[in-house]
């Protein structure tokens, strides 16, 4: 078990309470605007489609869109960094029956790639407008939004590899933690 006086955290009990802390309201308020990030994609994206699209469908098809260049299952999931295949594959058939993407030939025949359809490349325009409309205009009110907007995404990025690198250890059985 890894206790707060362990070689790998020399911090003291209030430190490590203290960071302890500070994770804790971060990653509460990591759910929430996850959810709310997932809500106005389903909302914006549902209303836009005439049809019922989660926040992971729409993800997906702006990722297929993303650079007008065609994507396979595994860019599309390391885009968005997921590994929950049979989701994705679930939400790609989804959006072909919805004729929001199509498949092309890939470079082998195992290689499937999508690209989207006009209907499809309509609808991640018209997302575009309104979120430009709706929620550009909110974030435009904020002082130095872009500056701490930058510093958000340097800050999720760094974290995201901490997060990883945890699970990671996780799953490998490097760092047991004594059960109860």
């Amino acid at each position: 078990m890894i206790s707060p006086t362990s070689p790998e955290s020399p911090l003291s009990d209030a430190t490590v309470e203290m960071s302890e802390a500070a994770l804790t309201e971060f990653e509460w308020s990591l759910w929430r605007i996850s959810a709310a990030f997932l809500r106005w994609q389903s909302e914006c994206s549902s209303e836009l489609a005439g049809a019922g699209l989660s926040g992971l469908d729409t993800a997906i098809l702006h990722t297929i869109r993303y650079r007008n260049k065609p994507k396979g299952l595994g860019e599309i999931s390391r885009l968005l960094g997921r590994d929950d295949t049979a989701n994705i594959q679930y939400a790609i058939k989804k959006l072909q029956t919805l004729q929001l993407i199509e498949r092309v030939k890939g470079r082998s025949r195992k290689d499937t790639l999508y690209v989207p359809t006009r209907k499809g490349t309509k609808l991640t325009q018209d997302y575009r407008l309104l979120r430009r409309h709706l929620l550009v205009s909110l974030i435009q009110k904020m002082d130095h939004a872009e500056k701490g907007l930058g510093n958000a995404t340097e800050m999720l990025e760094l974290l995201t590899s901490f997060y990883d690198t945890a699970a990671r250890r996780v799953a490998s059985g490097s760092h047991p933690v004594e059960r109860s």
